[in-house]
Order: structure tokens, then C-alpha cells, then sequence
């Protein structure tokens, strides 16, 4: 049994979305963006900013409801689960800001606007591939980010620069600006993923005034757990794992449907009536049960061991590290075990597999595509490794 949302309503919402979806979702494959109803309904019912703080009017979604609500998405279309959950993870940085000015953000032309007050629509990349320089109020910014997702639809994006500050050393800040004084470079166009239209964005020379510019003291502001810095992967890349384990769920609707009056070779026996076929849905089915339950479960874990109110630290010590330990390990076990359920999947269904009519192929390259994300790095897994033969981690927030 899967632990239970905090804010179910926000689960219901991704669910009732799924009708109107599932039908736009070839015409997602084919435009390379997601059509402007679904954007819409994404914006006024909070599934594009589950991680918006309650103070800027936000959801401030906990993560199993944040995760539920975007693997209902993704079973439906990853593309459309992707948009939504990059930029909510985006939003989640609007906690680094001050309170002021996310409220003045809120009011400018293009955000505001949705019966659920503003139209938080993000992306960003956490790579430094800009340059900020040090000016009278603020920076100069000049860059060019890759897998921008989401960048179609967005109002504001978040673009992570090596800042040039007199007497300061280079460092990695994160700054954030209106896409409309961005330039989209498309360069999408890949196997998987097609409607997240995840271009490069690129500024030359833009001013951003300081008060855009993510800084730590504002979150040490921010009371909820969601915001406590021991938490930042394990939050956000829960919803990477969300997606991942929407498709595997996906391929599986997929596949029983293919198989259903299916054959396959030189037989006439349909592919749901032949042992081999069934045997591979059965590992599948227990290899994403396995995975999920795993995710689900550390994730709450988490959760509930972060208490609020405390110092911004919850119980902390060695039960938390151990919880984040799990949690992390659990997000990238369960991206590669729902490539490993499509494969099985794939494979199963024989020639049938490869035709777009079936839909199970583009779960398969969907999948495939997730697993790039850093969420989903084997890098991960040895760091939880050494972490748990006594060693340091050798990488951040572990």
C-alpha cells in the first residue's frame, strides 16, 4: 500500500487531467510542446508549482503528494509529468528569494493571471553555464543553458552563473529572469521526451538586480520542511522518480492492451496467452512494485523524520542521514528499474513493440531519456556505497 498524500486534492487534480492528456498526447509527440489547454489547467490547479512556498501562495506540496500527482501525469505522458515537475522544482527556488520579491514577480505581465492566483511557470538549469558580473544593483548576465525543459511555456527562468565579484572569489549562483529577455535556441530534437521542449536558452549582457538572486538567507526564513537544506535532492529528485515510475506504469497499460488480441511470429496464440510473455509481466510487475515501494516509503521516511520548527533541522544526526541515505538510493534505484520494466516489456512484445500505434515504443524511449537526468547517474549509487561501508560521500547533499 502506498503511505498516504498529505494534500490529496492536488493527486485528484493530476488525475482528472489525465482524460484530456491522453488524448493530446500525439500531437505533444509531434509539435515538441505541450498544447495550451493542458498548460492552463496546470497552472490553476498547482501542478506547476507544487514546490511554491505557502507564503507566495503556493501548494508547498509535500513530496508524496508531489510525487503521486506527477507519476499520474506520466503514466498518461511522461512529456506533460516532466513540464510539471521541472518546473515545480524550479519554484522550489522561489523560497530563496525574499518575500517582497517573489510578490512583485507575481504581478508582472505574463505571471499573473490563473483563478489560482499566479501562473508560476519555470525552468532552469542548476549547470553554470552563464557568466554574472558584479554591477550597481545587481549583475550583468551572459550564457547559454542546455535541457532547458519546459522553456516554452515558462515566464521566469532560473539560470545558474560563475559570478565575478571584485574581492570575491568565482562561485555558483543561481540568478533568475523573465524568459521575455531570453532567446530559445532549438536544439531539441532527440529520441525520448519529445513534447518537454527542452531547448537551450541563451541571454547576452541582461541585468538582473540582486534581489533575483537565490540566496540562503531567505530560505533559512522559510518554516517548512520542504525548504530544509538536508532535504534539497531528496524533495526534487523525488519527482524525477516520479516520472520514471509513471512510465513504467505506462508501458505496462501499454503492453496489456498490445497483448490483449496480439500475436507474434509464426503463431497464432495471442501474446497475452504465451508463458514467456507472461513471465516477463510478472518480473515487470514486481520489479516496479519493488522499486516504488522502495521510493514511496524512504521518501516518507524522510518526511516525517525532518520535523518543522526546529532550528531548520528536524530530528537530524545519524537517523536523518540514514533516512537521506535511503531516499537517494531509492530515487535513482527506482529510474533504472523503470527502464529495466520497459525493456523487459519491449522485448516481450516482439516486432509489435516497435509500431507507434501500440504507444509501448515511446514509453521505451521516454524511459530511456528520464535516465539521463542527474537524478539518475550511477554516480549515486556508489556514493550511497561508500557511504555505507564507513566512508565520506564524496558528494554533495548525502
Amino acid at each position: 500500500m502506498s503511505p498516504r498524500p498529505e494534500q490529496p486534492e492536488l493527486v485528484r487534480a493530476a488525475a482528472e487531467l489525465v482524460p484530456l492528456v491522453v488524448e493530446s498526447a500525439d500531437d505533444i509527440e509531434r509539435s515538441g510542446r505541450l498544447p495550451a489547454s493542458i498548460v492552463e489547467k496546470l497552472s490553476a490547479t498547482g501542478l506547476y508549482h507544487l514546490f511554491l512556498p505557502a507564503s507566495a501562495g503556493g501548494p508547498e506540496a509535500d513530496p508524496l503528494s508531489g510525487m503521486l500527482a506527477i507519476e499520474t501525469l506520466a503514466r498518461a505522458d511522461a512529456s506533460v509529468a516532466w513540464c510539471a515537475h521541472v518546473s515545480s522544482a524550479n519554484a522550489w527556488l522561489l523560497a530563496t528569494l525574499a518575500p517582497e520579491t517573489v510578490a512583485e514577480m507575481a504581478s508582472t505581465a505574463g505571471t499573473a493571471g490563473t483563478a489560482g492566483g499566479a501562473a508560476w511557470r519555470m525552468s532552469g538549469s542548476a549547470r553554470p553555464r552563464g557568466r554574472a558580473r558584479r554591477v550597481a544593483g545587481g549583475f550583468r548576465v551572459s550564457g547559454q543553458w542546455d535541457f532547458a525543459s519546459n522553456c516554452l511555456h515558462a515566464h521566469w527562468y532560473s539560470g545558474t552563473c560563475m559570478t565575478e565579484e571584485r574581492d570575491r572569489p568565482t562561485r555558483a549562483r543561481t540568478l533568475i529572469f523573465p524568459m521575455s529577455e531570453a532567446t530559445i535556441i532549438e536544439t531539441w530534437q532527440v529520441t525520448g521526451m519529445r513534447g518537454t521542449g527542452s531547448h537551450d536558452v541563451a541571454v547576452a549582457d541582461i541585468f538582473v538586480p540582486e534581489e533575483r538572486v537565490s540566496a540562503g538567507r531567505h530560505l533559512a526564513l522559510q518554516h517548512g520542511r520542504l525548504y530544509q537544506p538536508r532535504l534539497t535532492m531528496v524533495v526534487n529528485w523525488a519527482l524525477t522518480a516520479a516520472v520514471a515510475l509513471g512510465v513504467a506504469r505506462g508501458a505496462l497499460d501499454a503492453f496489456a492492451e498490445l497483448a490483449q488480441d496480439t500475436t507474434a511470429g509464426e503463431t497464432e496464440i495471442p501474446l497475452r496467452q504465451r508463458a514467456e510473455v507472461q513471465r516477463a509481466v510478472g518480473r515487470a510487475e514486481a520489479l516496479l512494485g519493488a522499486a516504488r515501494s522502495y521510493c514511496l516509503h524512504s521518501v516518507r521516511d524522510v518526511w516525517e523524520a525532518a520535523e518543522p520548527g526546529d532550528s531548520h533541522e528536524g530530528r537530524g544526526g545519524e537517523e536523518l542521514d540514514r533516512l537521506v541515505l535511503d531516499a537517494r538510493l531509492a530515487i535513482t534505484h527506482a529510474m533504472h528499474t523503470a527502464v529495466e520494466v520497459v525493456d523487459l516489456l519491449f522485448h516481450a512484445g516482439g516486432t509489435r513493440s516497435i509500431f507507434h500505434r501500440h504507444h509501448l515504443e515511446r514509453r521505451f524511449r521516454d524511459a530511456h531519456v528520464a535516465l539521463r537526468h542527474g537524478a539518475g547517474s550511477a554516480s549515486h549509487f556508489e556514493a550511497g556505497g561508500r557511504i555505507a561501508l564507513g566512508l565520506p560521500a564524496a558528494a554533495p547533499f548525502w
